[in-house]
């Protein structure tokens, strides 16, 4: 997180764009929480104490939070576009100048592609990062918090189930999630290599013509492609595994949810919609566990891209130039 901490800094730039879209994420979160409870009043005080005046309005209640909570989901996510977009801009201006003021011995070293790579693949991964994966980090850090918080209170002995598997959840994360930042640092390192041999041969196809070397510098281009390819299936592969652990617990501990709290229902000591919201607020933390696990992902994969931009602006030029020269 050292080097997204680094790139988020930048949103001092446009704080207040920053300030609105995470006020609109706390009326959108808010209201997405209060809908479980709604589902309990319909339940428990409706359709069970036979109030049909009760159900139309929880039920227009419900329609009215779902309205609100869009209308401001849509402000969000339209504040954290510009806002991302602002970065971004930022970003590319500064790696440019940078780029600009290096040595020539700086550039004897450097390959163009790895430098075209750094500007634009990953310039666009951290903003992506800041544009979504930072806002539903918050999102999901507050509806969990809320979430987690609200089933303690529809029933704190159910709810243990949830504190215990909450934090096996994130460990199964976060290992996922460590193993796959050297490999996302050596994806975005492939692709450079992928671009470095098509800047080449763009740059000297008539060279290449002359010398009739298009069956060699075509077989460089597939095998740098290959490397690629092989790279992205080993990454794809170790997050569908992450994500299938995620769910089987998730499935588990709904259902175990269902069975002991059944159980209570049948005895007389839960109502039928308490026990529907407790579920309902259940999946959604694991829904938000879930929308974690890929934020890390996300996260892992930008901050390799934040430590490769940061890896030129901080490059040194060998050639100082005197103040006014």
């Amino acid at each position: 997180m050292k080097h997204l901490g680094r790139a988020l800094s930048y949103l001092r730039h446009c704080w207040l764009l920053a300030a609105g879209a995470f006020l609109g994420l706390i009326i959108s979160s808010a209201a997405r929480l209060v809908i479980p409870r709604l589902t309990q009043m319909i339940i428990d005080d409706g359709i069970v104490a036979g109030q049909m005046q009760v159900v139309l309005r929880a039920a227009a209640g419900t329609v009215g939070l779902a309205i609100a909570g869009s209308v401001f989901t849509f402000l969000q996510g339209m504040l954290s576009a510009r806002t991302a977009q602002s970065v971004a801009y930022d970003l590319r201006n500064e790696l440019y100048a940078r780029i600009q003021s290096l040595s020539f011995s700086y550039h004897d070293r450097a390959q163009t592609g790895q430098l075209l790579t750094r500007a634009t693949s990953d310039v666009e991964m951290v903003h992506t990062f800041i544009g979504m994966g930072f806002i539903q980090l918050l999102s999901a850090i507050l509806m969990m918090v809320g979430s987690i918080v609200l089933l303690v209170t529809t029933d704190w002995q159910l709810a243990f189930i949830m504190l215990v598997l909450a934090p096996l959840t994130f460990e199964v994360f976060g290992l996922f999630a460590s193993k796959a930042r050297p490999l996302f640092m050596l994806i975005q390192q492939r692709l450079a290599d992928l671009n470095t041999v098509l800047q080449e041969n763009l740059a000297g196809v008539r060279v290449v013509k002359a010398f009739a070397r298009e069956s060699y510098e075509a077989q460089r281009y597939t095998q740098a492609n290959q490397a690629l390819f092989d790279l992205n299936l080993v990454v794809g592969r170790l997050f569908s595994t992450a994500i299938l652990i995620i769910f089987l617990i998730a499935n588990l501990s709904l259902l175990s949810v269902y069975w002991l709290g059944g159980y209570q229902a049948i005895v007389g000591h839960l109502s039928v919609g308490r026990l529907v919201a407790f579920a309902n607020y259940m999946m959604m933390a694991f829904f938000l566990m879930l929308m974690l696990g890929m934020i890390m992902a996300m996260i892992s994969q930008a901050g390799a891209s934040a430590e490769r931009v940061f890896e030129i602006i901080d490059a040194q030029s060998e050639v100082s130039e005197v103040p006014g020269a």
